[in-house]
């Protein structure tokens, strides 16, 4: 069960870090969204991919 915390923690800093170096750069609504759409997207379907 640790290993999925750990695992959880690390995806999530990853977005988080991603987020963050655009939303320095730009303040635009649509990107926003779009990134935010993407990643939990894929954060979604990697626990399912990694099965």
């Amino acid at each position: 069960m640790i290993e999925v915390i750990i695992l959880a923690i690390a995806l999530s800093m990853d977005a988080f870090v991603v987020a963050i170096g655009l939303g320095a750069k730009k303040n635009v609504p649509n990107l926003a969204l779009r990134v935010g759409g993407f990643f939990g997207i894929f954060q979604a379907l990697m626990p399912f991919i990694g099965y």
